[in-house]
């Protein structure tokens, strides 16, 4: 058996991104569903933590190859944000079909720490899905 991230199999099309806001949009298949046949609510926690670290991730990248510090190579430490923590309400269910799409805004950004809440959207635009997603920026 062929292994695959979870970022493969979320099944994610598209992402773009600016400094303050992100958009997705990602394809439902049998893998997001529970049994009745309704997007599992672990897909949307999933699908936001991955979008907020990417966001994140692109803006400290963003940073470090903007800055025209010098660099004292022995103390130098890449920072990278982690999922710290996550608060959702799903707010209505979805026959797991079609697609979804988030959005997501910064909230804040901080040396330590990012806030993103993320809306997820149905095809028709109806609220899916509201969370929050907490980053810790760290150094490795």
């Amino acid at each position: 058996m062929k292994e695959t991230s979870l970022l493969e199999q979320l099944q994610i099309e598209t992402f773009h991104c600016t400094e303050q806001a992100f958009q997705s949009t990602m394809k439902l298949s049998s893998f997001h569903a529970q049994p009745f046949g309704f997007v599992n609510g672990g897909v949307y926690l999933a699908y936001g933590e991955v979008l907020a670290g990417m966001a994140s991730n692109a803006i400290l990248a963003q940073e470090s190859t903007s800055s025209n510090k010098s660099v004292d190579l022995d103390s130098a430490k890449r920072k990278v944000a982690v999922g710290q923590s996550i608060t959702a309400n799903h707010v209505k269910p979805k026959r797991c079909e079609g697609y979804v799409v988030a959005r997501g805004q910064l909230l804040h950004k901080g040396g330590r720490n990012h806030v993103w809440t993320i809306n997820i959207f149905d095809e028709t635009d109806r609220l899916l899905s509201h969370m929050t997603v907490t980053n810790s920026i760290i150094n490795v």
